[in-house]
C-alpha cells in the first residue's frame, strides 16, 4: 500500500467503505417494502372476503336471468351506467357527453327488417342507458333523413316512426310500450296489451328471416288495434328533431323493470300509407324469452359497499359475466392503511422556527436530493378502469372459478402500482360473482420514502461524524509519531553522540510504549558512550605497566654485548615502545575518542625510511620470502 501515500490518505480511503452503509440501508428498506406489500395484499384479501361473506347466499342481489346465461351478447344484453351528473329530459343529450364513449351504435348489423336494401336513407341510432336515483334513463340518437310523425287524425300508433320498449316486469311478465308522437316535444308512452296488440303467433313471425315474413310484415304492421291503448305516464321523455334526424330521450322508474329490456325502432318513409320499411332492434320485443337482459347496478350492493368505503379501498362487485354490479371508493384516494400525511402540531411549528444548521442542510440540499432519487407518490395517475362497466382481465376470470386471486399492475403512465384482489361470491356451490378490491402502493411508497429519508439522514450524520473523528484521531496519531521521530533525530547528533535527552511519553497506548522504549534505548546508548569515553584512560592506566616492563627489559638488554643485527632489532623495539607510550599518554589526556585522535601530533615522515622499516618487518615475518627495496629516485 505504498502507493496510497501517508497515513491520513490511507485512513480516508478506508473510511470511504462507510459509503456501503447507505446501500445496505436501502436494501433493508426494500426488503421492508416487500413485507409491507405482502401485508397489504393479505389485508386487502381479508377485505374482499369480508364483503363476499356479506353477499353470500343472497340470490336476490343478482340478475337471475343474466346469471343463467352462459355468455352475454354485446348490444343485446344492456348495461345501465350510474350517471353522476344531473340529467334533464330535453332531448339535447348534453348531459350525456361525459358518458358518450360508452354508448353503442346500432346500424345495419342490428337491422331485423329492411324493405328496401338499396335505400338512400340508411337508418341507425346511438343508444345508451343510465341510472340516477330511482329512475332508469335512456336515449336514442337517430339518423333518419325523412322522419315521419303520427298524423293528427290517425287512430294508429304504428303507421309512423315509433319506438317499442319491451320489458320484463318484476313478476317476470312481458310488457310492451310504444312511443309514437304527432310532433316533437314532451311525450308519454302508451301501453300495449293483449287486447290492442298484434296476435301472438303473428308477432313471432316478424322475427323470422324468410320471404313470407317480409311479404306479410306490412300487413301486420298496418293492422288496426282492437282498442285504444292506455297512456303510461310513468314513462316520460322528449322527442327533439335534429339536422341528422331526431333524439329520443326517456326515463321511467326502475321498480317497473325486472331484468330484461329490449328496444325496437320502427321507421317509415311513406307519409301516406305509413308502411314500415326498416326495423332496428336491440333484441326481439315480441317474446319474453328473446328479450335481452339489462343490468342495473344494485342499490343494495351499493349500500353494502359504501358502508365499507372507510377502508380506503376501491371496491367492485362483478357478476359471473364480468359486468360491474356496484362500485365504491376512488382509486386515487385508495392508498392503503397508511396515513397520507402527518398533522403538524403547534409545538412542531414552534420547533421548525428554530432551524438548526442540520435542518437547514436537510431542507435545502438533502430533501431535494431525496425527491430526485426517490420520487414522491403521485395520485395524479391515469386510471384505465375508471368508470368501467366490465372487468376483462385474466385474474378476474381465474377468480370466477372459485379461488381468491391477487394481481399487481402498473398504470399506463408508470406513476403508480395498483394491487387488485378478488374473492368469489357463492350462491350454494355456484359462483355468482366476485368482490374486487383495489389499492395503490402510494401509502407504502410514502412510508418507504420517509424511512429512507430518516435512515439516510442518520447514516450521513454517522458517516460524517465518524469520518471526522477518525480523521482527527489519525491526525493526532500522525502528529505524535512525527513528534516522536523528530525527538529521536534530535537526540543523537551526526557523530553519534547524545545531543539532547529523550523525554518519554506518559500515554498508556502503543505510541507511549514506543516512546518509553526509545527513551530507554537512548539512555543505554548514552551509558555506552560514557563507557567508551572512559575507556582510553582505563586502557592507558592498564597498559602503562606492561609498557614500562618492556622498556626496562629493552634497556637491560641493550647493556649486554650485542652484535649489529641484535642492536638493530633492539633499536626498532625501543622506537615502537616510544610510539606506544605517546599513544597511551594521549589516550589518558583525551576525554573522548575523537579528541584523542584530533590531539595527535602531526610529524613529517621520511617515506624512504618508512618503507625500509616496513620491508624489514615483512622480511622478519616471512623469512622464506626474499624482499628488497629499491629507491628509483
Amino acid at each position: 500500500m505504498k502507493f496510497l501515500g501517508g497515513l491520513r490518505t490511507k485512513v480516508i480511503l478506508l473510511a470511504s467503505f462507510f459509503l456501503i452503509l447507505p446501500w445496505l440501508g436501502y436494501q433493508y428498506i426494500l426488503e421492508m417494502e416487500k413485507f409491507l406489500r405482502q401485508g397489504q395484499e393479505q389485508t386487502l384479501m381479508g377485505t374482499t372476503r369480508a364483503v363476499a361473506t356479506a353477499l353470500h347466499e343472497r340470490a336476490t342481489l343478482f340478475n337471475a336471468q343474466a346469471s343463467a346465461l352462459n355468455e352475454i351478447q354485446d348490444g343485446k344484453d344492456l348495461y345501465a351506467y350510474d350517471i353522476t351528473s344531473p340529467l334533464r329530459i330535453d332531448g339535447q343529450l348534453d348531459d350525456w357527453q361525459n358518458e358518450f364513449d360508452k354508448s353503442i351504435v346500432y346500424g345495419q348489423q342490428q337491422t331485423v327488417f329492411q324493405l328496401n336494401k338499396n335505400t338512400t336513407n340508411p337508418i341507425s341510432f346511438r343508444h345508451m342507458l343510465g341510472t340516477q336515483g330511482k329512475y332508469l334513463y335512456g336515449y336514442l340518437q337517430v339518423t333518419d333523413k325523412h322522419p315521419v310523425f303520427k298524423a293528427t287524425d290517425s287512430r294508429f300508433l304504428n303507421r309512423n316512426d315509433h319506438l317499442i320498449i319491451a320489458i320484463s316486469t318484476p313478476q317476470n311478465k312481458l310488457q310492451r310500450y310504444i312511443i309514437s308522437i304527432e310532433q316533437a316535444g314532451w311525450f308519454n308512452a302508451y301501453q300495449l296489451n293483449d287486447k290492442n296488440d298484434l296476435k301472438q303467433n303473428e308477432t313471432q313471425s316478424l322475427w323470422q328471416e324468410s320471404k313470407d315474413f317480409i311479404a306479410e310484415l306490412p300487413k301486420f304492421l298496418g293492422a288496426e288495434t282492437a282498442s285504444a291503448p292506455e297512456r303510461e305516464k310513468r314513462i316520460q321523455g322528449y322527442w327533439r328533431t335534429t339536422a341528422e334526424g331526431y333524439n329520443i330521450e326517456f326515463r321511467f322508474p326502475i321498480d317497473m323493470l325486472g331484468d330484461k329490456l329490449g328496444l325496437a325502432l320502427h321507421t317509415t318513409s311513406n307519409n301516406n300509407t305509413g308502411e314500415i320499411n326498416n326495423i332496428i332492434a336491440t333484441s326481439s320485443t315480441e317474446n319474453l324469452q328473446q328479450l335481452g337482459t339489462v343490468l342495473v347496478p344494485s342499490p343494495e350492493i351499493d349500500k353494502i359497499l359504501k358502508g365499507l368505503s372507510h377502508t380506503q379501498s376501491r371496491l367492485w362487485v362483478v357478476d359471473r359475466h364480468q359486468r360491474v354490479l356496484a362500485s365504491a371508493g376512488d382509486i386515487h384516494q385508495a392508498s392503503g392503511v397508511w396515513p397520507k400525511n402527518i398533522q403538524i402540531t403547534e409545538k412542531d411549528k414552534q420547533d421548525t422556527k428554530a432551524v438548526t444548521l442540520w435542518k437547514s442542510l436537510q431542507l435545502k440540499i438533502l430533501s431535494p436530493l431525496y425527491r430526485l432519487l426517490f420520487p414522491a407518490p403521485n395520485n395524479d395517475f391515469i386510471d384505465e378502469l375508471e368508470g368501467s362497466t366490465q372487468l376483462n382481465s385474466e385474474f378476474i376470470k381465474q377468480a370466477l372459478t372459485g379461488e381468491s386471486q391477487s394481481h399487481w399492475r402498473q398504470t399506463s403512465d408508470n406513476k403508480a402500482m395498483i394491487l387488485s384482489v378478488a374473492s368469489p361470491i357463492f350462491i350454494g356451490d355456484k359462483v355468482m360473482g366476485i368482490v374486487v378490491a383495489e389499492e395503490t402502493t402510494n401509502g407504502i411508497r410514502a412510508l418507504r420514502n420517509q424511512a429512507l429519508e430518516t435512515l439516510f439522514n442518520v447514516l450521513i450524520a454517522v458517516i460524517v461524524i465518524a469520518t471526522l473523528l477518525l480523521f482527527f484521531f489519525t491526525a493526532n496519531i500522525a502528529s505524535r509519531i512525527s513528534k516522536l521521530s523528530h525527538q529521536a533525530e534530535k537526540a543523537i547528533d551526526e557523530q553519534g553522540r547524545i545531543a539532547l535527552p529523550f523525554i518519554p511519553s506518559s500515554s498508556k497506548d502503543e505510541i507511549g510504549y514506543l516512546s518509553r522504549s526509545l527513551s530507554e534505548m537512548v539512555k543505554r546508548l548514552g551509558d555506552y558512550h560514557r563507557y567508551l569515553e572512559k575507556l582510553p584512560s582505563r586502557l592507558s592506566h592498564e597498559l602503562s605497566t606492561p609498557v614500562a616492563v618492556v622498556r626496562s627489559s629493552l634497556d637491560n638488554l641493550a647493556l649486554l654485548q650485542q652484535d649489529e643485527e641484535s642492536k638493530k632489532y633492539i633499536t626498532r623495539a625501543k622506537t615502537g615502545i616510544l610510539r606506544l607510550n605517546r599513544i597511551l599518554t594521549s589516550m589518558s589526556e583525551a576525554t573522548r575518542l575523537e579528541q584523542s585522535l584530533q590531539s595527535g601530533e602531526k610529524i613529517s615522515l621520511a617515506l624512504q625510511g618508512l618503507l625500509t622499516n616496513c620491508v624489514q618487518g615483512y622480511q622478519m615475518t616471512y623469512p622464506e620470502q626474499a624482499l628488497c627495496f629499491k629507491n628509483v629516485s
